[in-house]
């Protein structure tokens, strides 16, 4: 069976930075434009770790957020603590992701918070 095969017929195990997610293909392909659905499209020759796994050299504490993004489309409201540094962080791994959404709203986000009330920019 192909590994693409093993993959479209159950779950994904991804370890991204010492952190072990699992989660489906249609999760980790649901934005088109993205490097995840790149690297899952099967035009790739992917690489498993020993357990199953595929490895990503990213910061696992963050990609709970990328994955939950993906999972629902969005961002729900209060699912993101109120912390600069957090949007920051998250910003670049959207980017780096190239989660295209993610990255506006995350910005928009920064932009707001770092533009006092009643400026206006013309």
């Amino acid at each position: 069976m192909s590994e693409l095969h093993k993959i479209r017929d159950g779950r994904i195990k991804l370890d991204i930075g010492g952190h072990q997610f699992t989660t489906s293909l249609t999760s980790l392909t649901r934005d088109p434009a993205s490097m995840l659905s790149a690297m899952f499209s099967g035009r790739h020759d992917l690489k498993t770790e020993a357990d199953g796994s595929y490895f990503i050299d990213r910061d696992g504490t963050h990609f709970r957020y990328i994955l939950n993004y993906l999972r629902d489309g969005m961002i729900k409201e209060g699912t993101l603590p109120l912390n600069d540094n957090l949007w920051r962080e998250l910003l670049t791994e959207a980017e780096y992701y190239q989660l295209n959404d993610l990255t506006e709203y995350l910005s928009s986000l920064l932009y707001s918070k770092s533009t006092p009330e009643g400026d206006t920019f013309v």
